[in-house]
Protein backbone atom coordinates (compact mmCIF):
# COMPACT_ATOMS: atom_id res chain seq x y z
CA UNK A 1 0.00 0.00 0.00
CA UNK A 2 2.79 2.08 0.59
CA UNK A 3 4.88 1.40 -2.20
CA UNK A 4 1.58 2.03 -4.10
CA UNK A 5 1.26 5.41 -2.37
CA UNK A 6 4.47 6.29 -2.71
CA UNK A 7 4.87 6.02 -6.88
CA UNK A 8 1.39 7.34 -7.14
CA UNK A 9 2.48 10.63 -5.00
CA UNK A 10 5.98 10.94 -7.11
CA UNK A 11 3.63 10.75 -10.55
CA UNK A 12 1.57 13.70 -8.90
CA UNK A 13 4.74 15.76 -7.91
CA UNK A 14 6.13 15.28 -11.81
CA UNK A 15 2.80 16.50 -12.85
CA UNK A 16 2.85 19.54 -10.44
CA UNK A 17 6.31 20.04 -11.34
CA UNK A 18 5.66 19.79 -15.31
CA UNK A 19 2.74 22.35 -14.03
CA UNK A 20 4.64 24.80 -12.87
CA UNK A 21 6.87 24.72 -15.75
CA UNK A 22 4.08 25.04 -18.17
CA UNK A 23 2.58 28.44 -15.88
CA UNK A 24 6.35 30.03 -16.08
CA UNK A 25 6.53 29.44 -19.43
CA UNK A 26 3.03 31.44 -20.14
CA UNK A 27 4.29 33.45 -17.67
CA UNK A 28 7.29 34.48 -19.46
CA UNK A 29 5.54 34.57 -23.15
CA UNK A 30 2.72 37.19 -21.59
CA UNK A 31 5.09 39.70 -20.71
CA UNK A 32 7.11 39.29 -23.69
CA UNK A 33 4.49 39.40 -25.70
CA UNK A 34 3.31 42.66 -23.32
CA UNK A 35 6.45 44.34 -23.56
CA UNK A 36 7.72 43.55 -27.03
CA UNK A 37 4.78 43.05 -29.19
CA UNK A 38 2.29 45.41 -27.31
CA UNK A 39 -0.40 42.44 -27.64
CA UNK A 40 -0.82 40.06 -24.54
CA UNK A 41 -2.08 36.23 -24.97
CA UNK A 42 -5.87 37.08 -23.61
CA UNK A 43 -5.89 33.68 -22.52
CA UNK A 44 -2.47 33.49 -20.34
CA UNK A 45 -4.21 34.38 -17.10
CA UNK A 46 -7.16 31.80 -16.73
CA UNK A 47 -4.67 29.39 -17.79
CA UNK A 48 -2.30 29.89 -15.39
CA UNK A 49 -4.67 30.25 -12.42
CA UNK A 50 -5.50 27.04 -13.48
CA UNK A 51 -1.90 25.52 -13.68
CA UNK A 52 -1.28 26.58 -10.15
CA UNK A 53 -4.34 25.76 -8.85
CA UNK A 54 -2.99 22.56 -10.47
CA UNK A 55 0.63 23.11 -9.06
CA UNK A 56 -0.73 23.20 -5.68
CA UNK A 57 -3.19 20.07 -5.36
CA UNK A 58 -0.95 17.53 -7.33
CA UNK A 59 1.81 18.50 -4.59
CA UNK A 60 -0.44 17.73 -1.31
CA UNK A 61 -0.34 14.07 -1.66
CA UNK A 62 3.71 14.19 -1.82
CA UNK A 63 4.26 16.74 0.80
CA UNK A 64 1.95 14.88 3.17
CA UNK A 65 3.45 11.79 3.10
CA UNK A 66 6.83 12.74 3.35
CA UNK A 67 5.54 15.36 5.91
CA UNK A 68 7.41 18.30 4.05
CA UNK A 69 4.39 20.87 4.73
CA UNK A 70 5.30 23.30 7.34
CA UNK A 71 5.00 22.00 11.07
CA UNK A 72 5.46 24.00 14.08
CA UNK A 73 7.18 21.48 16.61
CA UNK A 74 7.57 24.27 19.21
CA UNK A 75 5.84 22.10 21.96
CA UNK A 76 5.54 18.41 20.14
CA UNK A 77 9.52 18.41 20.27
CA UNK A 78 9.44 18.67 24.47
CA UNK A 79 7.23 15.24 24.27
CA UNK A 80 8.87 11.61 24.84
CA UNK A 81 9.19 9.74 21.75
CA UNK A 82 5.31 8.03 22.22
CA UNK A 83 3.57 10.83 22.91
CA UNK A 84 5.33 12.87 19.79
CA UNK A 85 3.70 9.42 17.72
CA UNK A 86 0.23 10.11 19.15
CA UNK A 87 0.25 13.52 18.62
CA UNK A 88 1.11 12.84 15.02
CA UNK A 89 -1.04 10.55 14.47
CA UNK A 90 -3.62 13.27 16.18
CA UNK A 91 -2.43 15.89 13.43
CA UNK A 92 -2.62 13.01 10.48
CA UNK A 93 -6.50 12.63 11.75
CA UNK A 94 -6.89 16.25 11.86
CA UNK A 95 -5.83 16.49 8.18
CA UNK A 96 -8.53 13.32 7.26
CA UNK A 97 -10.98 15.28 8.84
CA UNK A 98 -9.92 18.53 6.81
CA UNK A 99 -9.53 16.99 3.73
CA UNK A 100 -12.48 14.92 3.93
CA UNK A 101 -14.67 18.48 4.33
CA UNK A 102 -12.71 20.34 1.77
CA UNK A 103 -13.25 17.27 -0.50
CA UNK A 104 -16.75 17.06 0.00
CA UNK A 105 -17.46 20.44 -0.78
CA UNK A 106 -14.59 20.12 -3.47
CA UNK A 107 -16.72 17.20 -5.40
CA UNK A 108 -20.31 19.37 -5.09
CA UNK A 109 -18.32 22.51 -6.51
CA UNK A 110 -16.66 20.32 -9.14
CA UNK A 111 -20.13 18.17 -10.14
CA UNK A 112 -22.18 21.83 -10.46
CA UNK A 113 -19.62 22.92 -12.84
CA UNK A 114 -19.60 19.81 -14.99
CA UNK A 115 -23.73 20.27 -14.74
CA UNK A 116 -23.10 23.70 -16.16
CA UNK A 117 -20.78 22.56 -18.72
CA UNK A 118 -18.66 25.69 -17.04
CA UNK A 119 -16.01 27.13 -19.15
CA UNK A 120 -13.32 29.73 -18.74
CA UNK A 121 -14.44 33.09 -20.07
CA UNK A 122 -11.74 34.14 -22.47
CA UNK A 123 -9.77 30.64 -23.40
CA UNK A 124 -12.98 28.21 -23.27
CA UNK A 125 -11.47 25.77 -20.90
CA UNK A 126 -13.38 23.08 -19.24
CA UNK A 127 -13.32 23.82 -15.36
CA UNK A 128 -14.74 20.88 -13.68
CA UNK A 129 -11.26 18.44 -15.06
CA UNK A 130 -8.88 21.43 -13.04
CA UNK A 131 -11.44 21.16 -10.37
CA UNK A 132 -11.81 17.67 -9.89
CA UNK A 133 -7.68 18.11 -9.31
CA UNK A 134 -8.98 19.19 -5.56
CA UNK A 135 -11.11 16.07 -5.51
CA UNK A 136 -8.41 13.70 -6.29
CA UNK A 137 -6.01 15.55 -3.80
CA UNK A 138 -8.45 15.24 -0.91
CA UNK A 139 -9.04 11.22 -1.19
CA UNK A 140 -5.43 10.92 -1.62
CA UNK A 141 -4.52 13.16 1.18
CA UNK A 142 -7.11 11.04 3.12
CA UNK A 143 -5.73 7.77 2.50
CA UNK A 144 -1.90 9.13 3.22
CA UNK A 145 -2.45 10.83 6.50
CA UNK A 146 -4.52 7.14 7.45
CA UNK A 147 -1.38 5.24 6.96
CA UNK A 148 0.77 7.78 8.65
CA UNK A 149 -1.59 7.91 11.51
CA UNK A 150 -1.32 3.69 11.90
CA UNK A 151 2.31 3.91 10.92
CA UNK A 152 3.35 6.53 13.37
CA UNK A 153 1.06 4.86 16.73
CA UNK A 154 2.82 1.76 15.53
CA UNK A 155 6.58 2.43 15.46
CA UNK A 156 8.12 1.89 18.16
CA UNK A 157 11.82 2.10 17.11
CA UNK A 158 12.76 4.34 14.86
CA UNK A 159 12.34 8.08 15.38
CA UNK A 160 13.12 9.35 12.03
CA UNK A 161 11.20 6.10 9.89
CA UNK A 162 8.04 8.62 9.32
CA UNK A 163 10.43 11.62 7.74
CA UNK A 164 11.47 8.70 5.27
CA UNK A 165 9.19 6.69 3.54
CA UNK A 166 11.14 4.89 1.95
CA UNK A 167 12.04 2.82 4.84
CA UNK A 168 8.83 0.89 4.69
Amino acid sequence: MVSLLTRLSRFLLILATLSGGVLTLFVALSAIMRYAIGEPFGFTEELVGLLFSALVFLALPYVTLYRRHICITLITDLFPRKVRRVADALGDLLVVLFAAWFGYYAYDFAAFSYSLGSRTDLADILLWPWMSLMVVAMVLMIIVSLVLAVRSTALEESPDALNSMDEY
